[in-house]
């Protein structure tokens, strides 16, 4: 039984293997360079990529403590300048490029083809235009359950915690 087992998990994991080495089709990929198109990926992603620079960007001058404020200014001057450089020198293209085919790998040509039609269709870019418009709710929303959230955690945490106050005595 142990022996079947055994072969059962190894057959799946060399299916598994397989499958995500299965090149996506020529379709696959056409279509999912079409959703990049109609969903705007690449517009939509290059302030969130800026923003995460922009926090990388402050780690580093944080980590700087040695520096003057002057130098900090500079340094962060710098670095805001090179993101920016690096940004408008294809960043996002290339970031598109390369997630193209684990788009055309994970969703099927079925499934591509549906988020097309409904992204190139006048209602689907008018979800996408509006779409930014749920961030104040969406921040307004996260703002006021914040509190609870905090104190379901930490009530949590205290209990898991409680377990582990007997441990190395």
């Amino acid at each position: 039984m142990r022996k079947f087992l055994t072969l059962l998990a190894l057959a799946c994991a060399l299916a598994a293997a397989g499958a995500a080495s299965a090149e996506p089709s020529a379709k696959a990929l056409a279509l999912t360079r079409r959703m990049v198109v109609a969903m705007h990926v690449e517009q939509t992603m290059a302030p969130m990529m800026r923003g995460l620079m922009q926090q990388q960007m402050d780690m580093i001058v944080a980590q700087h403590k040695n520096l003057t404020d002057q130098q900090k200014t500079m340094l962060s001057g710098a670095l805001t300048e090179a993101v920016g450089e690096v940004m408008d020198n294809g960043l996002m293209t290339k970031v598109v490029e390369k997630l193209t085919p684990a788009y055309a790998e994970v969703y099927s040509e079925q499934e591509l083809q549906a988020v097309v039609d409904f992204y190139e269709s006048p209602i689907g870019q008018s979800v996408l235009r509006k779409t930014p418009l749920m961030g104040p709710a969406a921040t307004k929303v996260m703002i006021e359950i914040a509190p609870e959230i905090q104190a379901d955690l930490d009530a949590r945490v205290a209990r898991k915690l409680e377990g582990l106050q007997g441990i190395g005595k």
